[in-house]
């Protein structure tokens, strides 16, 4: 199997020579690192550029720059869709792998053919001050024990539930469902999502990288106002219809596409409700769509937040 590794750039000077360290010295080489920039402001593209000369890894090891900035979705799609491995791993610019991640993604890849996509479990640590933190519910999923989970289609499995720089996923997967991103759609989510449609979704539960905590960690800044959570919803409610059609196009059975139905119902609620203070929207999420969401606190958090915001 060719092996590429997707990665996208942006201000990552700082740490990034740890990760291609880490990526450069795999028990399994990978066969090409693909790397694009969202205009970096800082040094990163010279670093990248200076460490693919000093170890000679310019037939396999590129780097390029976006003519403007793309924003982290579309920089991220944008070097998956340049890759040509049949697997290709998804790679954050401050992480740092595990010697055996490659060899042990491709193995569990090599004895499951219906895996679409598979996710790990990872090792936080912490690099700086005021550093972002992984939730705990998150962290107390991990077993760290190498056993191997295939995710079903359910209520539950609906939201990603693992991060992206763990991901490794399938050509033929990315064949089939490219088409079905846009602008703006998280890579991870996307991938998730249509890999549960597909029955292709795996999560491995061993740690195969350090997961770096900083203070400028994307995935994991909170959504601190009324403002942000209800951009959340929207891209939320975006990734629940394009799914829906996806679910459509690949011919998934009405009780199948119900649970879809359900949640896009159910998010549309959520913005009616903190957008034009439809409190008794609360009710019927309660008791009709307390499935619909990620974690059971959101319902008097948002409510919360609706009667607080004038």
């Amino acid at each position: 199997m060719k092996i590429s590794v997707a990665m996208a750039t942006y201000n990552g000077a700082e740490y990034i020579e740890e990760q291609l360290d880490s990526i450069r010295t795999q028990t399994r080489p990978v066969d090409e690192v693909i790397i694009c920039d969202d205009r970096s402001k800082d040094k990163t593209v010279e670093v990248v550029r200076e460490y693919i000369e000093k170890h000679a890894l310019a037939d396999r090891w590129s780097i390029t720059v976006n003519p403007k900035n793309l924003g982290y979705a579309s920089n991220f799609m944008g070097a998956v869709e340049k890759t040509t491995g049949d697997l290709i791993m998804f790679c954050d610019q401050d992480d740092i792998w595990l010697p055996e991640r490659v060899k042990e993604m491709e193995q569990l890849m090599k004895e499951h053919p219906d895996m679409m996509l598979l996710g790990s479990e990872f090792e936080p640590f912490i690099s700086s001050e005021n550093a972002a933190s992984v939730p705990e519910w998150e962290l107390k999923q991990h077993k760290n024990d190498k056993s191997l989970e295939k995710k079903i289609y359910c209520a539950e499995n609906i939201f990603i539930g693992c991060q992206g720089c763990t991901m490794c996923m399938r050509r033929e997967f990315l064949d089939k469902t490219f088409s079905y991103w846009y602008a703006g759609w998280a890579h991870d989510e996307y991938a998730w999502k249509l890999a549960l449609c597909m029955d292709g979704l795996y999560m491995y539960h061993a740690y195969t990288l350090r997961r770096r905590l900083h203070d400028a960690n994307v995935s994991l800044n909170k959504m601190r106002d009324l403002p942000k959570r209800v951009a959340f919803l929207r891209a939320l409610l975006d990734s629940h219809k394009k799914t829906l059609q996806f679910a459509n196009d690949i011919g998934m059975t009405e009780k199948q596409k119900k649970l879809l139905q359900r949640n896009i119902k159910a998010t549309e609620l959520r913005i009616d409700l903190m957008e034009n203070k439809k409190y008794l929207n609360t009710v019927k999420l309660v008791l009709a769509y307390a499935d619909c969401y990620h974690k059971s606190r959101s319902i008097p958090v948002e409510l919360y937040m609706a009667l607080k915001h004038k």
